[in-house]
């Protein structure tokens, strides 16, 4: 498709407005930037982001949970894209991605981890994708650092993770280069009638637009709420520690649970290990507490003994988009109104999905099936909790 810039005179301006400088506002913008005229980006800048403080794991096979096979569908294209992605950011402004694909390794410490991964092993093989299982000894030659109180594992070998800095600064950069304004401070969509028609600034001046797409994560349904439209996301948080070691330790994602504390670490190739995450269903709450470090540094240091001695680079908090069945909302919610929020601990590994149902959304171009279930008039039960 021709680039906005070379359409013939006569063509209609289309004008779109992203509310969220996540990585879903900041995906769809770069989405759309080559086939529209104009795309502005507003950064509200608001405490508790989720996308700067996201671990980067785009683990759709250990993210498999019972019922939601149809999340796990389009996660699994969804991750069959970002080699493309992270080779476009590279070449749109030089900046790697870090995209890692040593895999993931599922850990049992103890007899009842064991069965758990039995049950995960078979979530797998329904879908046609058996994982390999490993005995002790195998794991700790993947991974010398691991603890001797390691059983058995799961190697995931699909599941990749990225450097979630890098990617932010990635698409902001190449964002710009485009002409793509990102913008900061607060605003909330604007409808006539019908139709969402623009923004209005906290001076009160309104911005007009064609298309408003909302990504603001987890304070997306106060925003849609003021256009008069129900957009079922609440703020799940999570805490996640970030540990720095000498010579580096790891060379795969892990995840284990520890006296019932489920844990993850995750590579960088900077040296450091992402630790995560705690999930509390407690609003806007982003104080960092003594229990959330203690509960991971525990865990961590149980998987791996070594990371006792690392240091302590940051303990950080995020507001995740929850909703009621853990799946994104994604593409037209209103004339006007595009929405791509909800991702819950998904946003990274969606990144694609949710650069493709956007501009769908928008532009009319290919859509996949696989996004078809989280269109957002589905129905939406908040009572119902995550697993």
């Amino acid at each position: 498709m021709p680039r906005a810039r070379d359409r013939p005179a006569t063509a209609l301006m289309t004008r779109v407005v992203v509310i969220g400088a996540g990585i879903a506002g900041l995906i769809s913008a770069w989405a759309l930037s080559d086939d529209v005229d104009s795309v502005v980006v507003h950064d509200a800048g608001l405490t508790g982001q989720a996308s700067p403080v996201a671990a980067g794991m785009l683990a759709s096979a250990a993210e498999l949970a019972d019922g939601e096979e149809a999340l796990h569908a389009l996660a699994a294209r969804s991750v069959r894209g970002w080699p493309e992605l992270a080779g476009r950011l590279r070449d749109a402004g030089g900046v790697d991605v870090g995209l890692r694909d040593e895999g993931t390794l599922l850990l049992s410490l103890h007899r009842d981890d064991d069965a758990e991964l039995d049950r995960h092993a078979r979530r797998l093989a329904r879908l046609g994708l058996p994982p390999a299982r490993l005995d002790a000894r195998t794991c700790r030659r993947l991974e010398p650092a691991l603890s001797s109180a390691v059983r058995a594992g799961l190697r995931l070998e699909d599941d990749l993770s990225v450097d979630t800095t890098a990617v932010l600064a990635a698409l902001r950069g190449a964002l710009r280069r485009r002409g793509v304004e990102i913008r900061s401070g607060a605003v909330e969509p604007v409808r006539t009638g019908e139709r969402v028609t623009g923004v209005r600034l906290s001076s009160g001046d309104v911005h007009p637009a064609n298309v408003v797409v909302l990504a603001a994560g987890a304070h997306s349904r106060p925003l849609a709420a003021r256009v008069g439209l129900e957009v079922g996301v609440r703020p799940v948080k999570g805490e996640l520690l970030r540990l720095r070691t000498h010579t580096p330790v790891l060379t795969c994602t892990l995840r284990a649970q520890v006296d019932g504390v489920p844990v993850y670490l995750v590579p960088r190739r900077n040296g450091e290990v992402v630790v995560g995450a705690t999930s509390d269903d407690c609003g806007f709450d982003t104080r960092r507490t003594p229990r959330a470090a203690l509960d991971l540094l525990l865990a961590a240091t149980a998987v791996v003994p070594e990371l006792r001695d690392a240091e302590l680079v940051s303990h950080d908090v995020g507001l995740r988009p929850g909703t009621a069945d853990n799946g994104p909302y994604l593409g037209e919610a209103a004339p006007g109104l595009v929405v791509a929020t909800g991702h819950y601990r998904h946003g990274y590994l969606l990144a694609p999905a949710t650069a493709v149902a956007v501009r769908h959304a928008v532009l009319g171009t290919a859509a996949w099936p696989e996004a078809v279930p989280f269109r957002p008039h589905r129905p939406v039960d908040q009572k119902v909790g995550l697993p």
